[in-house]
């Protein structure tokens, strides 16, 4: 029997899970105010959220967070913008308490859309020179951040979860056209949410609940209610299996002592990306989602046309996702994302932008030497209904993918221009560590758990050594020692 999809009783089940992590925030706080691990903003939406919820209750919480917002140094990684919003949706912060805490930080506004929306929006509520400075920051975000319909995460590259806070930013937003771009946006998150409830599989912060709550805000706000329930379950389920809510819901272990890119335990590790500062701001997110209305001009509108740059595959067999372009290994998605019976089958790679980072070019699903440390590098990509082509390069050589989807099968084609195909591996395919699959036939690797298989026209081999992907360890499956092949993967029976 399905669960109720009715906005008042979605809106029960996201403020249940809202005091569960407010409780978690207020037990796990430090003495000193701060929360276990340096944090960027973590006080500031763990504070909106006791305020909001309960301040009686968290009275001794709100009290130590604001004395530890006062004495945070204003450095490079101040993050004022984030802070900023924070406190503007505490209702009990005075107008000497803010400006003891925010002490003139200035904005960092880099040149990303979310931070620049965030600084919009508190600008919006501000002197007549900030609501003016609002004004042309609009101006801008439209011009360099939106493509209809979608929020680019930088010009040119594309991300689900920073898409999602983007259209969450905006929901009830006082301008009319900012809200009605907002409906757009939202629109385009039913198409990528897949029936498991997973919003953000593409772009930087694949997985991360970030933008989940995110998603699930901008869709409860613009009246998708069944598409919001899929992805409210998904954070109910992960709760009720981890005890928390974890950073990167794809990859839900617990966040290690020393995390960073020399220690393989840390799960979907994301450079500087902090557990409480995300707990904090999924709390946060989760007590908004209790409280949204469908707004009143909100209107459900036709699947929006998707931008070149994204490809959506959705059968009974698979949820297929991708991404074109972009600047980055993270931006891109040259083998697809696949969801299939409740697993990721080929998940979403990663990493940042200006740190080391776990995901580097060996954790690329492309064509490679490895013997040589020659991997290949994304060109371009091109899309039609049901078929992907990818052009890279590789040791000064181009290259083709093609990827035809099928409703119970997906091809993939390499084609490499090589006279030497020694040591040449082909589709480089990056399958979870934790699902379990048989090789008894050298051209084949079935997966019982999930119903699907591997099927190519030359032997199939693994490599066991540790790669990763957002999801953590994952085993490659690639062809090698030839310059064309062909990979099928099949669902149902042989």
């Amino acid at each position: 029997m399905p669960l109720s999809v009715t906005p008042t009783d979605l809106q029960k089940r996201c403020l249940r899970l809202a005091h569960l992590i407010a409780d978690q925030l207020a037990t796990q706080q430090c003495d000193n105010g701060d929360f276990p691990q340096h944090s960027f903003y973590a006080k500031a939406f763990a504070l909106a959220l006791w305020q909001n919820l309960d301040p009686s209750r968290y009275v001794s919480n709100n009290i130590a967070a604001i004395t530890a917002l006062k004495t945070d140094p204003h450095d490079a990684r101040y993050h004022r913008e984030f802070i900023d919003y924070a406190l503007d949706h505490a209702p009990d912060i005075s107008r000497q308490t803010r400006a003891e805490i925010l002490r003139n930080a200035p904005y960092q506004s880099p040149n990303v859309a979310n931070w620049r929306i965030l600084g919009l929006q508190t600008r919006q509520n501000g002197s007549i020179w900030h609501k003016w400075r609002a004004k042309l920051d609009w101006l801008y975000i439209r011009a360099r951040f939106w493509r209809a319909p979608a929020f680019m995460d930088r010009p040119g590259c594309f991300s689900a979860q920073y898409h999602a806070f983007c259209a969450a930013l905006l929901c009830d937003n006082p301008n009319p056209a900012q809200r009605k771009i907002s409906a757009q946006a939202s629109n385009l998150i039913t198409q990528l949410c897949t029936p498991n409830g997973m919003p953000n599989l593409l772009g930087r912060g694949a997985g991360q609940s970030f933008g989940t709550v995110t998603a699930l805000y901008a869709l409860l706000s613009h009246g998708h209610l069944r598409q919001a329930e899929t992805i409210l379950f998904y954070l109910e389920q992960t709760f009720l299996m981890h005890g928390a809510l974890p950073l990167n819901l794809l990859a839900p272990g617990p966040l290690a002592d020393d995390p960073g890119p020399a220690n393989p335990a840390t799960p979907g590790w994301y450079s500087y990306n902090r557990h409480y500062d995300y707990l904090a701001f999924a709390g946060f997110w989760l007590m908004r989602s209790a409280m949204a209305k469908p707004a009143a001009d909100a209107k459900h509108q036709k699947p929006a046309k998707l931008p070149k740059s994204l490809f959506i595959k959705d059968t009974t067999a698979y949820n297929a996702r991708m991404c074109l372009s972009g600047k980055t290994g993270f931006d891109i998605t040259p083998a697809p994302v696949l969801v299939t019976n409740g697993h990721i089958l080929l998940p979403p790679t990663g990493g940042e932008e200006d740190f080391a980072s776990l995901y580097g070019p060996k954790s690329q699903p492309l064509p490679a030497f490895p013997d040589r440390n020659t991997y290949a590098r994304f060109i371009a990509g091109t899309k039609t209904a049901n078929t992907v082509q990818i052009t890279f390069s590789l040791a000064g050589q181009t290259g083709q993918r093609d990827i035809t989807f099928n409703r119970d099968e997906i091809i993939i084609r390499d084609r490499f221009n090589v006279s030497d195909a020694t040591g040449l591996q082909l589709f480089r395919l990056l399958v979870p560590n934790n699902i379990m699959y048989v090789h008894n036939n050298p051209t084949q690797v079935e997966f019982p758990g999930i119903n699907a298989r591997f099927i190519a026209n030359y032997p199939i081999k693994i490599t066991e050594k540790t790669r990763f992907a957002v999801t953590g360890p994952v085993r490659t499956f690639f062809v090698t020692g030839h310059a064309t092949a062909l990979l099928r993967i099949v669902w149902g029976p042989k």
